[in-house]
């Protein structure tokens, strides 16, 4: 932020373009804030209008259900104060056949209209009271979670109690009867208040569920039916039997007209059903509300950012347009640098005006700077080639150091040899050392292909082992057709001399020298690992430090320091070399070089 701000300061076109910011973003901020609050409570208000018509239409459809079941309690009250009862002198086969009569009428009705069961409750001393399926003792009442005190008194009305876990007869139910079962009973009674018979019709609460399920959202929306008490008689298994708040039930009770919301955790909305014995309640939570307007919020927003945008690329635009000569010719003066001059000249150009006297102040300081830079850009070019030449002969330096120093070392070893009078092997020796130099004056370029560089150390090697008596072996693997990219000349043979004289041990013992080279994204990954004394760690760590500050030490590491300085300059494209090496185990070099054809 403290960057930003001082950036601004020093810029023009960010004091210009933060201006047109502040003075067009606030007030369309401000605007798409207030059409999204606004939209969304227009949006909330229209779901909770939808959800009361819903309920609205839900409660009706319960209510029809619940009138057509009173109705058909009518008839059935019918039948049985006419049939329930063998008449004075009627005989027992026609009792029978008048009770037969009776069922089939029943069931035909329960049929009719989908009712899951009917249950009679007669007195004991019938014949057919325990039949068990239709008929049943009025001691069976029990059974359905109901006594005498809870029917009687009530005449020729209807009383709906609730119940759950109750259990019908196995051909009714099928072994998996419904959770909650909401009935209707009537009772009737002779002229003394004695109850003669009780009849239930059952229906399951699952059925009143199918009236509003539709309207229910995991999670979000949740629609269930209570009575006076509070008791949910109708809604998901979780809720069914529960009790809802205090709160909750006596909101409902103190409104019995039209849907109301009471607000608890979301919006709480509940609608009178069946004359206001029960209560429709619809919960909408928060997230409901908020993800049924995102359409319309997200419409809003896109607009919002769209306008957003639309005004700062205008703003972008603008200020640039009245900043570029002055961006243009800052830049110019700032960035006098390599490869770049030019591009500024032609900007520069491209703003000037096509004759001297028709620009205005910035056209004539841009003229100026202009010719300035024409100079410097010369002069810059001049610099460049001398800076190219200079590193040329900078590498072609450390390429003669190298030679004379190899060469060295291989007329010691053949002195050696002639001292012990090995003349076979001198002689040898000389033979390669002279088809050592005819390759290598034959490449007299500064890189070389793997393979050259490959066949010139090998040579090396057939004359270190013939000087050693071949106390040392090596293998070469390389990836297919990594042979074809450039190397530095005589990189590989002063490191494979190091290995032999310095990672010989004192006990002779046969010394291993591996080369790999293989691909590594866009470079060339080069290891020469041996299995000879290593190096001590504070030789270690000052030949690591040499390689990192990519100096050439002729006292000490010559060789390698050598390399380093030749494959890590910009002719070679920044190569890279690092060492690492366990006392008694080895030294491993790893050499990275750009991938470069032949061109």
């Amino acid at each position: 932020m403290i960057k930003l701000i001082v950036r601004t300061k020093k810029s023009f076109r960010l004091k210009l373009t933060l201006c047109f910011l502040l003075c067009a973003i606030i007030p369309i901020l401000a605007i798409g804030i207030t059409s999204y609050v606004t939209s969304f409570q227009i949006a909330e208000s229209k779901l909770i209008e939808s959800a009361k018509l819903t309920d609205k239409q839900a409660a009706k459809s319960i209510g029809e259900r619940i009138n057509q079941i009173e109705n058909m309690a009518d008839s059935v009250h019918f039948y049985l104060y006419n049939s329930l009862y063998p008449h004075d002198g009627q005989t027992l086969s026609s009792y029978i056949n008048q009770i037969s009569s009776l069922r089939n009428n029943i069931n035909s009705m329960a049929d009719a209209f989908d009712i899951y069961h009917i249950s009679i409750f007669m007195e004991s001393d019938s014949i057919v009271s325990r039949e068990g399926l239709l008929f049943n003792p009025l001691e069976a009442m029990a059974d359905y979670q109901i006594s005498l005190e809870d029917v009687e008194h009530i005449g020729v009305n209807t009383r709906w109690l609730y119940r759950d876990q109750l259990k019908f007869p196995y051909i009714v139910s099928h072994g998996n009867p419904p959770d909650g079962v909401l009935t209707c009973y009537r009772a009737c009674t002779d002229s003394s208040g004695a109850i003669c018979y009780v009849f239930g019709i059952h229906l399951p609460s699952s059925e009143l569920l199918g009236f509003f399920s539709e309207s229910q959202n995991e999670g979000t929306v949740t629609s269930y039916l209570i009575d006076k008490n509070g008791t949910v008689i109708a809604g998901s298994d979780t809720h069914l039997g529960d009790t809802v708040s205090r709160d909750i039930l006596d909101a409902c009770l103190s409104r019995t007209d039209e849907p109301a919301i009471f607000q608890k955790n979301g919006k709480m909305l509940f609608t009178p059903v069946y004359g206001g014995e029960w209560y429709l309640i619809t919960e909408l939570s928060e997230s409901y509300i908020r993800k049924s307007t995102n359409i319309l919020v997200s419409i809003i927003l896109v607009a919002l950012v769209i306008t957003i945008l639309l005004t700062i690329i205008c703003i972008l635009y603008i200020s640039g347009s009245l900043t570029k000569k002055i961006n243009c010719l800052t830049a110019a003066m700032e960035q006098v640098r390599e490869n770049t001059i030019k591009n500024k000249l032609d900007n520069l150009n491209a703003l000037l005006p096509a004759a001297n006297d028709d620009g205005d102040e910035i056209d004539r300081i841009s003229i100026s700077c202009r010719h300035m830079l024409k100079a410097l850009d010369k002069s810059f070019h001049e610099v460049l080639d001398l800076s190219v030449k200079e590193e040329r002969l900078n590498y072609q330096l450390l390429q003669s150091q190298i030679n004379p120093h190899f060469l060295y070392n291989i007329l010691a070893s053949i002195q050696t040899l002639l001292s012990l009078n090995e003349l076979n092997k001198a002689n040898q020796m000389l033979t390669d050392l002279s088809r050592f130099y005819r390759n290598l004056l034959h490449k007299s370029n500064e890189r070389v292909t793997i393979r050259d560089e490959l066949e010139i150390a090998e040579l090396y090697l057939k004359m270190e082992a013939l000087c050693k008596n071949y106390i040392f072996d090596w293998s070469i693997h390389m990836d297919e057709g990594i042979e074809h990219f450039m190397i530095c000349k005589f990189t590989l043979q002063p490191i494979l001399e190091n290995c032999i004289r310095h990672g010989l041990k004192s006990d002779n013992s046969h010394l291993h020298i591996a080369i790999d080279l293989s691909y590594e994204n866009d470079m060339i990954l080069i290891l020469i690992a041996d299995n000879g004394i290593g190096i001590p760690p504070d030789k270690l760590s000052a030949l690591q430090k040499d390689l990192t500050q990519k100096t050439v030490r002729y006292d000490r590491h010559f060789g390698i320091s050598n390399i380093n300085a030749r494959i890590a300059s910009p002719m070679q494209e920044f190569g890279t070399i690092s060492i690492e090496s366990t006392l008694s185990e080895g030294t491993t070099v790893q050499i990275k070089i750009p991938q470069i054809l032949e061109e």
